[in-house]
């Protein structure tokens, strides 16, 4: 009995030790437990300052959500408390901004290392239109002594200093500033790709740490295809910033329409506050922590309207063939995705925004099998898409995920587009230009500047001579002309054939990322191919990406297109967009071409 009794006053001593704690005066709320203290704004809704347990440093000077860049704001007109217990504190605030109820919540658990965020939008029937670019979460750290951001494991730095940036010279493009010790930074070099995403923020030398940690993004617009803005600098402020719903990278606006019920709830996601010696071991923590956080997912302890907790999987084994042999392709880092099918409605993946979308990544083998979990029930499109094969896979059937249940596919077989064997390629089918010259670090101010200096006379690709890696470059950006006005130059591909092919030839170009350029080809000299020219902008060449729109085209040349020994294909790209006197950052990025020549 005496040990029952000592037993269960440990557990209640340690229950009261861990206990997180709710105060409030007539301005704010503060969330408290043994590892942060997070004060939040009645007026506004707003976090007014973090900090982690046995550090007096401050980690904020300000913070703020918004809408389409800061034109409309959230300001709360009403708090509630929600939950207030000893293991769970939960405050929601609400307001009605672009004709949509908004509501925000924040939950600290007793062993939360920091605070839970989400967002809800609500846009009734009754409700007029409206349109939104941008959701965001804007946290401004202080650059001191916050000044080590990291997007990814291999994207991370030390930021210019405050000093160091003040009167900067803006440069082209004008988000890209000049500094006082001559490096250019520019914001958008710290962009991210949803794909495989889940942490982003910044750190102290000492490695005190303030991470965005994402369990999913289910709910961002263009799912797995998005690219967006992450951390950048400000002088005084390092700007941590999580865009629930954003456009930077040609996902479009979204604009739910009078006499349409729609809703989502965005997160909820976890402000990650750690102290872990140096920025570099903050960083790895906060990955270990994502890893803990997803296996929570989908979680429990949110009552917030319009989560869903009860959800489905899909499974399947997926088996790209290659149709001259029937053969199986051995897959590397394949992507599944369940998006909405295209229609009126519903633009393509990369633009779609009224509903959730999900994922699995890094499958591979031949015939792997693939399991997509925590899927909320509803009727899906099946893609996929796998490094070292072209194109992009679509079921041509949907799918219905139930609650509660496995929806299991069997094997699902694609099979490759290809007209005859491979004469020739360049680059790697990975939907990117990272193999090309600059790929391997396109996420740096001013490399299309560079194209004019590095190859005067325009790419001359030699086929079985020249290396991709050395001589193509990322991509195909016009150059000034002797007017001094901008225009794009042709990219030259030369090979030879010891006899001409049997039948209809297909050049097939696999496209990374497009912006403001049309794409015609020529064999020989002789005429231009049908010009392509309806690509969307994907805004990559001008914001530093390196995957944008992928597109699949295919260019056919019959038997005596070609001739016995050398051949030449030109690349004929035209500018159709922007500024004419001065570098608009138009230009098209290659992922992969190849020659298929039926009877070689």
């Amino acid at each position: 009995m005496k040990v029952i009794f000592i037993s269960l006053l440990v557990a209640i001593l340690a229950s009261i030790v861990s206990a997180v704690s709710l105060t409030q005066n007539n301005n704010s709320y503060t969330l408290k437990n043994n590892y942060a203290t997070v004060v939040i704004s009645k007026k506004d809704g707003y976090i007014t300052s973090l900090k982690i347990a046995g550090d007096n440093q401050e980690f904020l000077n300000r913070s703020y959500i918004d809408a389409n860049g800061s034109k409309a704001g959230f300001h709360a007109k009403r708090s509630t408390i929600i939950k207030n217990t000893n293991d769970h504190v939960e405050i929601a605030f609400t307001d009605n901004v672009l004709n949509m109820d908004w509501e925000v919540r924040y939950i600290m658990l007793n062993d939360t290392k920091g605070v839970y965020f989400s967002l809800k939008l609500d846009h009734k029937a009754n409700y007029p239109d409206t349109q939104f670019s941008e959701i965001r979460l804007i946290l401004r750290l202080k650059s001191n002594p916050f000044s080590w951001l990291q997007v990814e494991d291999d994207v991370g730095r030390y930021l210019p200093t405050a000093e160091q940036q003040k009167n900067c010279q803006v440069m082209g493009p004008k988000e890209a500033c000049k500094v006082k010790t001559g490096e250019v930074i520019h914001k958008y070099d710290w962009s991210i790709d949803a794909l495989k995403h889940d942490v982003h923020g910044f750190a102290t030398k000492n490695g005190l740490g303030c991470w965005f940690v994402t369990p999913s993004m289910e709910w961002k617009n263009g799912g797995a295809y998005n690219r967006d803005l992450a951390c950048h600098q400000g002088e005084n402020d390092s700007l941590q910033i999580m865009y629930m719903a954003g456009s930077h990278y040609g996902a479009g606006d979204e604009y739910p329409k009078r006499g349409e019920n729609w809703s989502k709830v965005y997160g909820p996601y976890l402000i990650y506050l750690n102290k872990a010696g140096s920025p570099q071991a903050s960083w790895r923590d906060a990955k270990a922590v994502a890893k803990v956080e997803k296996a929570k997912w989908p979680y429990s302890f949110v009552s917030q309207p319009g989560y869903v907790k009860q959800r489905g999987s899909v499974t399947g084994k997926l088996t790209i063939k290659n149709p001259l042999n029937n053969s199986a392709f051995r897959l590397e880092d394949a992507v599944v995705t369940l998006v909405q099918p295209e229609s009126n409605r519903e633009s393509i993946p990369n633009q779609q925004w009224r509903h959730y979308s999900f994922w699995t990544h890094s499958i591979s083998g031949v015939s792997p099998n693939f399991s997509i979990s925590n899927v909320i029930p509803g009727t899906y499109q099946l893609r996929a898409w796998s490094k070292g094969v072209v194109g992009e896979f679509i079921l041509n059937k949907t799918i219905t995920v139930t609650a509660g249940r496995t929806t299991n596919l069997g094997e699902i077989v694609f099979t490759e587009k290809r007209v005859g064997p491979i004469a020739w390629e360049i680059g790697i089918p990975d939907r990117t230009a990272k193999e090309f010259k600059h790929g391997d670090h396109f996420n740096q101010w001013g490399l299309p500047y560079k194209f004019p200096k590095e190859f005067p006379n325009g790419v001359n690709y030699y086929i079985g001579k020249s290396n991709y890696a050395r001589d193509w470059n990322y991509c195909h950006v016009s150059v000034p002309g002797r007017d001094g006005k901008y225009q794009s130059i042709p990219w030259n591909i030369y090979f030879n054939l010891r006899k001409k092919p049997t039948g209809t030839s297909v050049l097939r170009v696999s496209v990374a990322a497009n912006s403001s350029t049309a794409l015609s080809v020529s064999i020989n000299g002789g005429k231009n191919s049908a010009e392509v020219a309806n690509f969307k902008d994907d805004a990559c060449v001008r914001r530093d990406g390196i995957r944008g729109f992928y597109r699949e085209l295919e260019f056919k040349f019959g038997p005596n297109d070609f001739k016995v020994g050398e051949n030449k294909i030109t690349l004929h790209a035209r500018k159709t967009g922007g500024y004419t006197n001065n570098y608009q950052f138009d230009g098209i990025m290659y992922d992969h071409i190849r020659l298929e020549t039926p009877g070689l």
